[in-house]
């Protein structure tokens, strides 16, 4: 009587998959460098571009705050010019 062959499954098959990944490929640094100096690059084109935003943004804010003081300005000379203060009226503007 013969006996009955045993079932080969995945664990049987020899690979060498595990063994290539243990050693040092050259190529794939030299890959990993060209990626990296990639990333590299990318990142400063980013920060240079937020460095001219924010740039942008102080010069607005510093022309916000120069057109609101000549606003502020402008309207102490004309309630100083036009005012009228009146005991039973209070406070009148001209406009």
């Amino acid at each position: 009587m013969k006996m009955p062959m045993k079932r080969k499954s995945m664990n049987d098959i020899k690979t060498h998959a595990g063994t290539v990944g243990q050693t040092f490929l050259p190529h794939k640094a030299f890959m990993r460098i060209s990626c990296l100096e990639m990333e590299k690059a990318h990142r400063i084109r980013e920060m240079e571009n937020s460095r001219r935003r924010i740039e942008a943004i102080k010069k607005r804010l510093s022309e916000i705050e120069s057109e609101t003081n000549n606003l502020l300005n402008r309207i102490k000379e004309n309630t100083s010019i036009g005012t009228n203060t009146n005991k039973n009226k209070g406070l009148v503007l001209r406009y």
